[in-house]
């Protein structure tokens, strides 16, 4: 590689740095720090109870994946829908589907099948469905917000 060559993956290396989406990354963490810790004290509370911890999970997903759309529509992407916006609610729904797909596999895998701590695998969990969803929510679910932002 040439000097100029080099010069110029540093360039596109810098600019994809600063078009990333720092702001609403960290209204992102805000709202999933402050979901996640109220699921996560719901879920020790529910497993020190003897429910399954898959049981758990399966439970209390779909109540977190309602409280999540509202707060990251309006606080996160700052999106326009109002109420329970169709097509927005549906995409949102399918990545949720699939984040909760991811946290079953790695309950399934990492605690069942390898034995680890499901206390431990669930805080991993968390960690790998909330990259997964703020890039599926920032491209798919709140695609329109993203792309008038960008075009304005």
């Amino acid at each position: 590689m040439t000097v100029a060559g080099l010069r110029r993956e540093v360039q596109k290396g810098i600019q994809c740095l600063a078009d990333l989406p720092v702001k609403e990354l960290i209204r992102y963490g805000i709202v999933g720090l402050t979901l996640n810790v109220l699921g996560y004290a719901i879920y020790l509370l529910v497993t020190s109870l003897g429910v399954s911890p898959l049981v758990t999970v399966t439970i209390f997903y779909p109540l977190s994946v309602l409280a999540g759309y509202f707060s990251h529509r309006r606080h996160t992407f700052r999106h326009k829908a109002q109420g329970l916006e169709g097509r927005v609610l549906i995409r949102y729904v399918a990545v949720y589907v699939a984040g909760y797909l991811i946290n079953v596999a790695l309950l399934e895998v990492l605690y069942r099948q390898l034995g680890y701590p499901h206390l431990l695998v669930q805080i991993l969990a968390v960690f790998v469905v909330a990259g997964f969803l703020f890039v599926a929510m920032k491209w798919l679910v709140f695609k329109k917000a993203h792309l008038a932002v960008a075009s304005s």
